[in-house]
């Protein structure tokens, strides 16, 4: 005999929708990806039949886990955990829906934030449209460092001198400025000798930089291709411009850049694929030794790169050696844990480095 319904009042419902002015053309799907989903932030979590913690479970999710979500209700309250919230889910186990309620404390509510990442783009490809665009040119500060911002390495704004240029609040070095960073897409307004005057997408004002830090090379002539990785929500949404339409043509989780020591978070903003490796190597955080690699790197930010997992080297039989690509990562797409980079599923990489074409492709980072 089933057990008799629980009353509950729906709070709220979860159908995020991509906006009817994108065409959806899946080019990349092995995953299946919930445009609204619990990410578990607990141990683990049951799935209830009904928002009440006495009722039968009916299902559990492991950590890390992302469950399709539906609505948030008010159920029966759980006092260990001082809430009557829970999350209305389904979950795909084999061929499977199993349909159920979890505590609202055991998860993180995340969503595909289209409408943000499609007002992004639309920002991007009006300043493309009307500018001649360029990009912040200056990896591993190849071009030259940039001055120290009142005698130190970090500005008002807690961007770094590191493989950033300096932009200039008038025509003049004297004058007060800002910093960069490298990749930073910027649309060149006008030019003097030694500066170009450009406008930043994701800042107010115009600003003035020395011409040896802005690549015009490789200009977006035209937006066509963009990647937009939301650093809130841990996820990416990839679009391409087809016939006069914005289509998604992939969707999926990803990590962030992290704010610890030895790390950092990966840059907002407006940034340019500057460059594609088929691996780069990392170091250790302690040694500086390489310790390892990432598969299909697109670097739009400095040392930052779009790329599959990364795998550790090996020692066997005293030789370091690089173990064969990982393709998938349990951490993907729940908290920011990279040192600056985006990871990616490796497969979902691969996809990115073959369809990206320098000089044609943005990255947005939003939040």
């Amino acid at each position: 005999e089933p057990a008799p319904a629980i009353p509950y009042q729906v709070k709220r419902q979860f159908d995020t929708k991509i906006p009817h002015a994108v065409g959806h053309n899946l080019l990349y799907d092995a995953y299946v990806v919930y445009h609204d989903y619990l990410l578990i932030t607990s141990g683990g979590a049951n799935i209830r039949e009904w928002p009440d913690a006495s009722s039968a479970k009916v299902g559990r999710a492991g950590y890390f886990d992302k469950v399709r979500l539906l609505a948030e209700v008010e159920g029966v309250l759980v006092e260990s955990y001082g809430t009557n919230l829970w999350y209305e889910v389904e979950q795909k186990v084999g061929d499977q829906i199993i349909h159920g309620f979890i505590l609202s404390a055991l998860g993180e509510v995340r969503t595909f934030q289209f409408d943000k990442m499609i007002e992004s783009i639309t920002t991007l490809q009006a300043e493309v449209d009307a500018n001649v665009t360029g990009y912040i040119s200056n990896y591993k500060n190849w071009t030259g460092p940039a001055p120290l911002y009142q005698g130190g390495t970090v500005d008002a704004y807690g961007t770094k001198r590191y493989q950033s240029a300096p932009a200039y609040a008038e025509a003049s070095t004297q004058s007060d400025f800002r910093y960069l960073t490298d990749g930073t897409l910027v649309s060149i307004i006008a030019e003097t000798d030694t500066f170009f005057k450009v406008h930043v997408p994701f800042y107010d004002g115009t600003y003035y930089v020395p011409k040896k830090y802005v690549s015009p090379e490789t200009s977006l002539e035209q937006l066509k291709q963009v990647i937009v990785v939301d650093r809130y929500n841990q996820n990416e949404g990839v679009f391409e411009w087809v016939d006069g339409t914005w289509q998604l043509v992939s969707y999926i989780y990803a990590t962030t850049g992290e704010q610890a020591r030895h790390k950092e978070p990966t840059d907002l903003g407006y940034f340019m694929a500057i460059q594609k490796v088929d691996q780069f190597l990392y170091l250790d955080d302690i040694t500086r030794q390489i310790a390892g690699y990432a598969p299909y790197g697109i670097r739009f930010n400095g040392g930052a790169y779009i790329h599959g997992v990364p795998v550790d080297l090996k020692i066997v039989n005293g030789s370091r050696v690089f173990p064969p690509h990982q393709e998938y990562l349990h951490t993907i797409g729940s908290f920011p844990r990279s040192h600056k980079c985006v990871r990616n599923y490796t497969s979902h990489a691969k996809f990115l480095h073959e369809w990206t074409q320098i000089g044609q492709t943005a990255i947005i980072v939003i939040e």
